[in-house]
């Protein structure tokens, strides 16, 4: 028995569109397809940009804040003796409370 001589890529039917079949088992979509997925694409990658340089400026705009209260804690741990390396501290207008940084994390009811 002579076996078939198979010519790729083989045209198929799908129950709306026709594709191309490869001898590797992958198929060519039809475009109606294949452009939707690529304005998705599109879409996609432009909030990624954009969601890139909100968060680097953001980035920018916290380094001198974040450095500005490490100076602020050492400044007042130094003046008053606090010990940052024991505690952690928080500030609530003119009160500054602490709790242990052995003690878990809890949430609040």
């Amino acid at each position: 028995m002579k076996k078939k001589n198979v010519k790729y890529p083989i045209h198929k039917k799908g129950k709306y569109c026709g594709y191309e079949e490869y001898e590797d088992g992958s198929i060519e979509i039809a475009p109606q397809y294949s452009q939707r997925m690529n304005s998705v694409l599109r879409e996609q990658s432009a909030v990624d940009a954009l969601l890139r340089s909100v968060t680097e400026q953001c980035h920018k705009l916290l380094v001198p804040i974040i450095e500005e209260k490490e100076r602020f804690w050492r400044m007042i741990a130094d003046d008053y003796g606090l010990d940052l390396n024991k505690y952690n501290y928080s500030l609530q207008g003119n009160i500054v409370t602490r709790k242990d940084k052995d003690t878990p994390c809890r949430p609040e009811k």
